[in-house]
C-alpha cells in the first residue's frame, strides 16, 4: 500500500483506473478548507494552494508566486550528481518530456517546468559544480535549434524545496515521505524522485515518479488532461 500511494507509480495507478478513453478532471491535492452554513452543511471548498515562496534561476533572477501565475508548474527537483544519480532521470525527461514541450509551445506555451536543485537527503544546495553545468549546456545544445526552443521554458533554481513540496497527502506531509528503494528510488525523501503538477491558480492536481519513463510519459498525460479543461474552459465562454 506504501508502494502504490507514494511509490513512483501512484498516480499511473490512479490514472489507469479512473481514466479511459476520456478526459477526466484531476483531483485536487493537500489540505481543503470547507466553508459550511448556519446547518453545518458544506456549501464551498477552498482547495489547497501553494504557500508564498522565493527561488533563484541560476541566472539569479527570483522566482516568486508571481512569477509563476497563470502558469502551469511541472515541478521537480535535481542534483549536481546528475545524471549519475539524479532524483530526475533526466535522459528520459529532456527526451519524453522537455523536447515535447519546445516542440509544442503553440499549446504549451504557459507551463513552466521548475526544478530545485538538492542534495540526495533534499536538502537545499547554493552551488553548481562544473560537471552539472556542463551537463545543462549538452541539453541545451540538443534543443536550441528546435522552433519554439527558449530559454524560459525550464528553470533551474536554487532554494527551500519544502514550501512547494509540503503539501499533504493522506494524512501525511508529502515533503517527509521517505524515499523507497525498491522502486528504483535514490536519496533518503521520496519528493526528490517526483513530479510534481501544479496548475494555473497554484492548486496541486497530481504527482508521479521521475525515474521511470513510464511515469513521465502519464505525468504528461496528466498535463494534457490539464490543457483539455483549460481549452474547454475557454472555449466555453
Amino acid at each position: 500500500m506504501v508502494l502504490v500511494l507514494f511509490g513512483p507509480g501512484f498516480l499511473i495507478w490512479f490514472m489507469a483506473k479512473t481514466v479511459r478513453n476520456e478526459f477526466k478532471k484531476l483531483p485536487y491535492i493537500g489540505e481543503h478548507t470547507y466553508i459550511k452554513n448556519d446547518k453545518g452543511e458544506i456549501v464551498d471548498t477552498v482547495y489547497y494552494t501553494v504557500p508564498k515562496f522565493e527561488l533563484e534561476r541560476l541566472d539569479g533572477k527570483k522566482i516568486t508566486n508571481q512569477s509563476i501565475n497563470n502558469q502551469f508548474v511541472v515541478l521537480s527537483t535535481i542534483q549536481n550528481t546528475c545524471p549519475d544519480t539524479c532524483g530526475i532521470f533526466l535522459f528520459h525527461f529532456v527526451e519524453l518530456f522537455y523536447k515535447k514541450l519546445v516542440k509544442n509551445q503553440d499549446n504549451y506555451s504557459n507551463v513552466k517546468i521548475i526544478s530545485i536543485l538538492t542534495d540526495l537527503d533534499g536538502n537545499p544546495v547554493y552551488n553548481t559544480t562544473p560537471k552539472f553545468l556542463d551537463e545543462l549546456a549538452e541539453i541545451k545544445n540538443e534543443v536550441k535549434n528546435i522552433d519554439g526552443y527558449s530559454d524560459d521554458i525550464w528553470w533551474i533554481v536554487k532554494g527551500d524545496p519544502k514550501p512547494l513540496f509540503n503539501f499533504k497527502f493522506k494524512n501525511t506531509y508529502f515533503y517527509d515521505n521517505p524515499s523507497t528503494p525498491d522502486n528504483y528510488e535514490v536519496g533518503s525523501k521520496a519528493f526528490i524522485n517526483s513530479l510534481v503538477l501544479i496548475d494555473r491558480k497554484g492548486h496541486v492536481r497530481g504527482f508521479t515518479g521521475s525515474r521511470r519513463d513510464s511515469d513521465i510519459r502519464n505525468f504528461f498525460d496528466l498535463l494534457k488532461i490539464l490543457k483539455k479543461v483549460e481549452f474547454d474552459e475557454t472555449h466555453k465562454r
